[in-house]
């Protein structure tokens, strides 16, 4: 598994997060900066994540292509109706069930053949360092990634100050691509341990290239307003939109 795709795993840390309760222990905004280049051209992107008792969104100031002709604005996990709600836009947005999800990864697999043609060599290290840092406050322990793929890891400074339940993160996920079976099994058990991620760093052949911090963490009801699917949106399902795009639509 490259370890780009581990860095977006981890990037939606915030997207897939989701109380199991309906006590959260935390409730209010964290705001994530992003630092990064494209074509050697430095670039800063933002990501704001609410959470209340129920509900977590994150959305960013960037589109997120998620697959196919799907680009993503935000991402509504709605613990109370158990569903994910991906923003696409001012007037649609798509609705699906964990279930759902596991039902896609099975038939693309099965489409795809991939279970003969992926290569699962690929040996991804998850190792906590004895290094610990502060991070605007909260005590936090590097956990770093790596593989036998590139000369690339992760660095991913964690806090238990900041206690958010993953909830179906934290649940084993059926159907997962071959390629990142591993990957997604220890990626599921970190998100037990209800730690949180302060800041990622990418590393490529020694020089860090993408850093992901928290910029601010404000414990407050300022959260409420924001989960609520915006009046005017369409939801359509996942099957719904897996014909429309066979059908070239």
């Amino acid at each position: 598994m490259k370890i780009k795709k581990i860095l977006f795993g981890l990037a939606l840390v915030g997207l897939m997060a989701i109380p199991t309760t309906i006590f959260a222990q935390f409730e209010g905004q964290i705001t994530i900066k992003a630092y990064g280049e494209t074509d050697g051209v430095p670039n800063t992107s933002e990501l704001n994540l609410y959470s209340t008792a129920n509900r977590i969104i994150i959305k960013g100031d960037n589109s997120v292509s998620v697959m196919d002709g799907v680009d993503a604005s935000g991402l509504l996990i709605r613990n109370d109706k158990k569903d994910f709600i991906v923003m696409m836009g001012e007037k649609k947005a798509l609705q699906f069930t964990k279930e759902e999800l596991e039902g896609f990864f099975q038939m693309a697999g099965m489409m795809s053949g991939e279970e003969d043609d992926v290569d699962v060599s690929v040996d991804t290290k998850f190792t906590y360092t004895n290094k610990t840092r502060k991070i605007l406050g909260y005590d936090s322990t590097e956990l770093l990634i790596e593989n036998d793929e590139n000369e690339s890891s992760l660095s991913v400074w964690l806090t238990s100050g900041i206690d958010i339940n993953w909830g179906m993160l934290a649940e084993p996920w059926k159907n997962v691509p071959e390629s990142m079976k591993n990957s997604s099994a220890r990626l599921t058990q970190e998100f037990k341990s209800k730690n949180f991620p302060m800041l990622i760093e990418l590393h490529e052949k020694g020089k860090t290239t993408t850093v992901m911090e928290v910029a601010n963490v404000n414990k407050s009801s300022v959260a409420k307003a924001m989960v609520e699917v915006p009046a005017g949106v369409s939801l359509i399902g996942l099957q719904e939109m897996i014909f429309s795009m066979m059908m070239g639509n």
